[in-house]
């Protein structure tokens, strides 16, 4: 029986061996496993952050710009409510000069009416001179012939 139990002892102890590296063997690949895919993990968590921070400075430039954008926008606002209050006043002051034009172009109607009256005046005016003048000058050749009769009768006037 010694021998028997030695046996028994002996198979005891080598499949307690056994189970133990079995169970040895099965750990380390389980942990090895394990430990391989919390590397894998970190390395995607670590591209995760990687990505995350491009993203958010990305994030942050896109803020900036809409930022310059709106302030742009605003500056540009302000740029054309001068311009449209610029135009309105122009077209003010086109609608009075156009008013002033008209008003203008009349008066200058009136004045080239009263100017072609006052031509015609004046044409009138040096005809009736020239007629003057002319019936003025046979008055002195009709005065110098009678005072040439006169002188040649023998008599004398104040006028001769």
């Amino acid at each position: 029986m010694r021998r028997d139990v030695n046996i028994l002892l002996l198979l005891l102890i080598v499949v307690s061996a056994l189970a133990f590296t079995g169970f040895s063997v099965y750990y380390q690949t389980t942990f090895k496993n394990v430990s391989q895919e919390y590397q894998n993990k970190l390395e995607q968590l670590t591209s995760v952050t990687d990505e995350l921070t491009t993203q958010r400075q990305k994030l942050n430039e896109t803020y900036s710009l809409r930022v310059k954008a709106e302030q742009d926008r605003s500056a540009l606002d302000t740029q054309y409510q001068g311009i449209v209050d610029e135009s309105e006043q122009l077209k003010d002051d086109k609608a009075r000069l156009q008013t002033d034009v008209l008003a203008t172009k009349q008066d200058l109607q009136r004045a080239n009416d009263k100017l072609g009256a006052t031509e015609n005046l004046l044409s009138q005016t040096q005809a009736e001179l020239s007629q003057a003048k002319a019936q003025r000058d046979n008055f002195k050749r009709d005065l110098a012939s009678v005072c040439n009769e006169l002188v040649d009768s023998g008599g004398n006037h104040p006028d001769c």
